[in-house]
């Protein structure tokens, strides 16, 4: 996500032909990376504590470090304040302008750990938004303009994927008298498989305007010749949710199955080979 500002921003705020033009763009662009890589595993160690008492009772959490008791509460709540502070440290000291940013995204998983998570939809709200503050962060950090069109467009694939995230786990739940989340047993698959499309969709026309309509991307659309990837990616993603029971663990899903994948780098590369190009 963080990374998103510098790829759309080839031959903008770096050229493609001139590497020294990169490497500051690249190094901000990686220190955030990192800054959010340490905020978020503070956030995971803090919530994986609070879900202690739930997980001993998941058949695949209760392998976690924490409630299997290979780690301590003191280890674990020690670790996440040392790495929330290490993280606002390094922001502090290369990337100063981000700094509100990476604050705002603590408070909101603050939030989200202690009150937001017992709510239906709110829940899946701010976890939407942390995606949304590392696209805003990424761009802040290299000091370059984003549509409005793109992170309407990843705050509402967020939405899909955390939707998603909550079907799986609902689905997993369905034969069992426990429910291990809060907001988990006040869903329904009811609700969830429309609002899982509806935000589909609506993903897959943000990122269509924002194709044709930025105002930093080629004049002459080429950009529009990423959007069938976009579709195609979304839809086989809706598809292991929907047949195979996946979206659990969003990350495996986009990391271990060969269409997205290809997809993916597909994307990556033609999104590179339009702004180089054309731009």
């Amino acid at each position: 996500m963080v990374f998103l500002p510098l790829l759309f921003s080839t031959n903008e705020a770096w050229l493609i032909d001139d590497f020294p033009t990169i490497l500051g763009p690249l190094f901000r662009s990686g220190v955030i990376f990192l800054v959010f890589v340490l905020a978020s595993s503070a956030v995971y160690l803090c919530n994986d504590v609070l879900d202690k008492k739930e997980d001993i009772y998941h058949m695949e959490k209760k392998k976690r470090p924490i409630a299997a008791g290979m780690i301590s509460t003191k280890v674990a709540l020690t670790s996440s304040f040392f790495l929330a502070a290490v993280s606002l440290v390094i922001c502090y000291f290369t990337v100063s302008d981000t700094v509100w940013y990476l604050l705002i995204y603590f408070f909101l998983m603050f939030m989200y750990s202690f009150f937001f998570r017992a709510f239906v939809v709110l829940d899946v709200l701010a976890i939407s938004s942390g995606f949304v503050l590392r696209v805003l962060s990424g761009a802040v950090a290299i000091d370059v303009p984003v549509s409005v069109w793109l992170y309407v467009c990843m705050a509402l694939g967020a939405m899909f994927i955390a939707l998603s995230k909550r079907y799986a786990e609902l689905l997993k739940e369905e034969d069992r008298p426990l429910v291990t989340r809060g907001s988990l047993s006040k869903y329904r698959t009811a609700f969830l498989k429309p609002t899982m499309y509806l935000f589909l969709i609506g993903t897959a026309m943000a990122y269509s305007v924002y194709a044709v309509s930025a105002e930093n991307l080629p004049t002459n659309n080429s950009m529009v010749f990423t959007i069938p990837l976009v579709l195609f990616g979304m839809i086989r993603y809706q598809f292991l949710v929907n047949s195979r029971g996946l979206g659990e663990k969003p990350e495996e899903i986009i990391s271990r199955d060969f269409f997205l994948v290809g997809c993916v780098v597909t994307w990556l590369s033609l999104v590179t080979v339009v702004l180089v190009l054309f731009r």
